[in-house]
């Protein structure tokens, strides 16, 4: 048995795509796909049908100052919580969607500074990832980047896009264990401060 990872070679020519139908259109986009993919053994799978939901792709960003060895965080209403009947005030790291064709890096920066009234230094990128693959579109481009957070907080948000945004500084040693005692329970957070406290040395 192999110990280190492997990933099987595929492309879009391993997927056909039947058919596709917008189910509803709104802030993001639902979509039923009718399709077949190339199976592990080589041969072609029936047709499934998947739904999808899309939003856009999103820029985030962990602000980190290297100095005080803190974080920032944003604190804002999410409606995910609906669904299982929680009231879902979310810790986050900045983030934001990508507007057209803005690169993932510009939109990080202006991110925080709409969210947390930041400029950040260098950004070191974390990972490119899919935050739900079973359903949900969303591509996310994480970042990390050092930042003077000496006099950072406050509240933000732009009133046209409803957000209302506490942005708050915290030791790192402390966000770390908010992600151990369920404080922080928003994914991407989760991955960027864990990610953090194994490269502290990439943000000095």
């Amino acid at each position: 048995m192999s110990s280190t990872l492997s990933l099987t070679q595929r492309n879009t020519n391993d997927i056909e795509v039947l058919k596709r139908d917008v189910l509803g259109q709104g802030w993001g986009t639902l979509e039923r796909y009718h399709l077949k993919h190339r199976r592990f053994d080589n041969t072609w799978s029936e047709e499934i049908d998947r739904d999808l939901y899309t939003i856009g792709e999103v820029a985030a960003v962990l602000l980190y100052d290297p100095k005080c060895d803190t974080v920032l965080l944003t604190e804002q209403f999410r409606t995910c919580g609906l669904r299982y009947g929680e009231a879902t005030w979310l810790v986050e790291i900045v983030a934001g969607l990508i507007d057209g064709d803005d690169a993932p890096e510009e939109t990080a920066r202006r991110e925080a500074k709409e969210e947390a009234g930041c400029d950040v230094g260098a950004l070191v990128h974390i990972s490119t990832n899919y935050s739900s693959p079973g359903g949900y579109g969303e591509r996310m481009h994480l970042y990390a980047a050092s930042a003077d957070l000496s006099e950072a907080g406050g509240y933000f948000g732009l009133a046209h896009e409803h957000e209302d945004i506490r942005a708050i500084v915290v030791s790192f040693t402390d966000a770390l264990a908010a992600c151990d005692d369920g404080r922080i329970i928003d994914g991407k957070t989760l991955i960027a401060l864990n990610w953090l406290a194994r490269h502290k040395t990439k943000l000095k």
